[in-house]
């Protein structure tokens, strides 16, 4: 099994990765049942104009997704784990938006195809943004961050379908590599 990141909007105006040229990079792969682990079906469904990756991949791929309850981590999200109570809340929440977007335009450079999006430096470099989130927002880790992922990487073991590949945002390609899911 394969593990693949997707820049979803991004891949709009990003060199080398363009739409075009992920669906072109995942059909080299030789890949024919993906599993999406951002969104769920119905989510999807309901705002296909959000992710046009998958609406390509779709045509020339079997796409599944996780069956698990999103919404749960929705909720929590948008809950308290979204609440600034004070000064220094606001001033993490601060940090973390800066560091996002240094990442961000460092990465906008390093990019240059699709093997450079799929690379250790990419994952290296969410790695660390996601143990530096830990220490400034530890809530959002522990309580949304992991369970989500951990409750996807469980039903990718658990499932037993025949998946070729993940198709994972490129933020958390990571974590499913890490576990060595292939």
């Amino acid at each position: 099994m394969v593990i693949i990141s997707t820049l979803r909007k991004m891949h709009e105006n990003t060199i080398g990765y363009s739409y075009d040229e992920f669906i072109e990079y995942v059909k080299k792969l030789q890949v024919k049942n993906l599993l999406i682990t951002y969104t769920s079906r119905k989510n999807f469904e309901e705002h296909k104009s959000g992710y046009q990756e998958i609406t390509l991949l779709e045509q020339f791929f079997n796409v599944e997704f996780p069956e698990i309850n999103y919404k749960k981590y929705d909720k929590l999200l948008k809950g308290t784990l979204s609440e600034v109570h004070n000064a220094e809340e606001v001033t993490k929440k601060n940090i973390v938006d800066i560091i996002e977007t240094v990442i961000n335009s460092y990465l906008k450079g390093y990019w240059k195809d699709p093997e450079t999006v799929n690379s250790e430096v990419t994952d290296s470099i969410f790695r660390v943004n996601n143990k530096f989130i830990q220490s400034v927002e530890p809530d959002y880790i522990e309580k949304y961050w992991l369970p989500l992922h951990t409750e996807i990487y469980n039903y990718i073991i658990e499932d037993k379908k025949d998946y070729d590949a993940i198709i994972s945002d490129v933020e958390n390609t990571f974590f499913y590599k890490d576990k060595k899911i292939y």
